[in-house]
């Protein structure tokens, strides 16, 4: 029989070929829809902003060089679009159906451009994006990003290495290893990004200072 109930006993051949190829394109087609279900929408976040500078800028200072920030290195899961979870010591792994906005590196490096901006002891702040000159970069290398769930409260982990140099003779000034941790106010998706946001906040403060303390002595 034919999917419309013809009997195929008596076709012609190549109708009969016709009606079997018809035949075999609906039953797959069904078969494909069952395999492959619509995917499940995902949710982006942005990297919340809360940073304050809570010192009064002095006085303006035109010799502070211009202060280049740099994307962070980063490579494997903290160098995409995934929220990651350390579910056992050394073993990540990331949230399903939500991602940031843009890649890790390109999301911290944006939020510490405003947050060094803020700060009136700095000068001018650049991004690497912004291919504007400058005399001297922040370069760094993200060694952890992820919600810690190896304790026995989970708590955003951050590592981020970074180095202070001058760019003409790429002399390092000054290096410093930033690891800050801040505990989930909220065990949800919404609570992990609130505390990622929060850990970049501090790793801002921190930076702002030793920056600041690193030009002032070089």
């Amino acid at each position: 029989m034919t999917p419309t109930g013809m009997p195929l006993r008596g076709l012609p051949g190549h109708l009969l070929k016709a009606t079997l190829l018809a035949a075999i394109s609906v039953s797959l087609t069904a078969c494909s829809v069952a395999l492959f279900p619509d995917k499940q929408p995902q949710r982006q976040f942005t990297l919340p902003y809360q940073f304050e500078a809570d010192r009064a800028p002095g006085p303006a200072n035109s010799n502070l060089p211009v202060l280049k920030v740099e994307r962070p290195q980063a490579s494997g899961l903290l160098g995409g679009k995934r929220i990651v979870l350390e579910v056992q010591p050394n073993e990540l792994a990331a949230y399903s159906a939500v991602r940031w906005t843009t890649d890790v590196p390109g999301l911290l490096r944006d939020h510490l451009v405003q947050a060094l901006r803020a700060d009136g002891r700095l000068g001018t702040v650049v991004s690497d994006a912004s291919g504007a000159g400058s005399q001297v970069t922040v370069s760094s290398a993200l060694l952890s990003f992820q919600e810690d769930r190896t304790g026995p409260r989970n708590a955003v982990h951050l590592h981020l290495q970074a180095q202070l140099i001058e760019n003409g003779s790429r002399k390092p000034l000054a290096t410093r290893d930033f690891r800050v941790k801040v505990p989930l106010g909220e065990q949800s998706i919404e609570g992990s990004v609130a505390a990622f946001g929060r850990a970049a906040d501090r790793l801002a403060a921190e930076a702002a200072d030793w920056i600041a303390s690193s030009l002032a002595e070089n």
